[in-house]
């Protein structure tokens, strides 16, 4: 075992995404894209064990914990409970150019916010994947725009120095790492517990706390490096997934639940009656 060793306080960013709630989810059929607008929406779950672990390591060690997030202006919302939660400090990058981003896209323009952060934080903490496009992209483009170590799928860290000590489970095996700072992870539910949100601490997150809002002039970038015009993927048609077949449920006598099943097999064909009678 190690054994720790004090460092200064820690700067964290959050990257987190207000995703349509699973049953709401629309889709722009002309766009392909999905329809955010006046859809019931919450914070992607993994981005919610992302911030706590923030606060835990803040905790310890020190620092402060900024949540970021790229969305219309609806996402607010998500910044302001990210704020509740425990954040210090609230980011939002909106214009409308940005609507339409693939993860390259996405990724370029919280990259670029992120390098704009003074001083550049230690930490960059991101979900492994969210719910709405469950790509787990984003994470990982962002720590090659800004050219950082990083580890995927973590569910324990630990600081040693100026280093983190992390654990993930890959392919059956506990892998350890150690990654020195500034860096990049993206966890899993097997990090964190997720805290209650406090709704003293929302009421005053929704009617004080101010929010930093960067557009695309803020950031420095053009037109064509975001949104569907900085996007390397193109949505060429929607499907729904092939039906399941449906099960059917059976109680009884083991004998009359064996001969149900032959007499439903040789009706299929898949068994002759001469092999059921055998």
């Amino acid at each position: 075992m190690y054994e720790p060793v004090p460092i200064k306080a820690m700067d964290i960013v959050v990257c987190i995404k207000q995703v349509p709630d699973v049953p709401s989810i629309r889709m722009d059929r002309q766009r392909m894209t999905i329809i955010r607008e006046g859809v019931e929406s919450i914070i992607n779950p993994l981005d919610c064990v992302a911030l706590e672990a923030a606060f835990g390591l803040r905790d310890k060690e020190g620092g402060r914990v900024v949540v970021i997030t790229m969305g219309p202006p609806q996402s607010e919302q998500a910044l302001r409970e990210g704020l509740a939660l425990g954040a210090d400090q609230a980011i939002l990058l909106s214009d409308p150019l940005f609507a339409g981003a693939d993860t390259l896209a996405t990724s370029h323009v919280l990259a670029r916010a992120i390098s704009k952060i003074d001083p550049l934080p230690d930490l960059i903490l991101c979900g492994m994947h969210t719910i709405d496009s469950d790509t787990g992209h984003v994470g990982p483009q962002i720590a090659e725009e800004l050219d950082l170590p990083q580890v995927c799928g973590v569910n324990e860290i630990h600081m040693d120095g100026d280093s983190l000590v992390v654990k993930r489970l890959s392919d059956g095996f506990l892998e350890t790492a150690r990654v020195t700072m500034p860096a990049l992870l993206t966890v899993t539910h097997a990090l964190c517990i997720v805290r209650d949100l406090p709704l003293a601490s929302l009421e005053r997150a929704f009617s004080k706390s101010e929010i930093m809002r960067w557009g695309l002039e803020d950031l420095g970038l053009n037109a064509d490096e975001v949104g569907l015009m900085g996007s390397a993927n193109r949505v060429s048609r929607l499907h729904p997934p092939t039906p399941k077949r449906q099960g059917e449920l059976v109680d009884g006598d083991p004998q009359a639940l064996l001969d149900r099943l032959l007499r439903k097999l040789e009706a299929l064909s898949i068994l002759d009656e001469q092999d059921g009678n055998e």
